[in-house]
């Protein structure tokens, strides 16, 4: 070591200043490659990860944003479709319609004879039941009764309507109207193609 402190001590103020460079140069080299370079691909892979983090935050967020608008959107959906199965039942609950079309004639003040269900028909995704009646009652009862079948949720059509015998009772002109009303039923789920039935 003392020959070398010796060598460089004699060497030429050149030479040592070129050796001090070049040892100043060595260190920072290695310092650098030590030291400096691990810790900067460090912070690098740091910012790609937070970089990846931040995209996974804004897309999860995305994510939930969509899923609160999805989940509103299913609450209107099932909604509309509780109102649709109103007018279209899957079950045929045909004597809740009986007693339903009894009280509207009775609150028109009509006189029921007659009430006689037909056989179920299906047809696409949908099924006709038809439901004969005959009753009795002035021009404007019959119509009253008319007007609030057409108004009941359940979708109910009238057709074939035949007014006959026109008869004085008590004062006022009584008529007797034969009529098929034909309600609906949904059969599946299944968008099928078909008639719709219209109210």
């Amino acid at each position: 070591m003392n020959k070398l402190l010796d060598q460089i001590h004699k060497a030429p103020l050149n030479q040592r200043i070129g050796g001090v460079v070049g040892l100043v140069v060595l260190m920072t080299v290695l310092n650098f490659l030590t030291l400096v370079q691990p810790e900067q691909d460090a912070m690098e892979g740091n910012q790609n990860s937070l970089r990846a983090l931040e995209a996974q935050l804004a897309e999860k967020q995305a994510i939930a944003q969509n899923l609160n608008e999805r989940r509103r959107e299913m609450d209107v959906l099932e909604q509309r479709l509780a109102e649709a199965l109103t007018e279209l039942p899957e079950r045929k609950d045909i004597d809740e319609l009986l007693s339903q079309l009894n009280d509207i004639g009775k609150k028109a003040g009509l006189q029921i004879s007659k009430v006689e269900p037909g056989s179920e028909t299906p047809s696409g995704f949908f099924s006709r039941i038809p439901i004969k009646m005959s009753v009795a009652g002035n021009y404007h009862e019959i119509a009253m009764f008319l007007q609030e079948v057409s108004n009941m949720r359940r979708i109910v059509n009238v057709n074939n309507i035949k007014l006959t015998d026109a008869k004085v009772r008590n004062e006022k002109v009584v008529l007797s109207s034969e009529f098929m009303a034909t309600t609906f039923r949904f059969l599946d789920q299944t968008a099928n193609t078909g008639d719709v039935p219209k109210k």
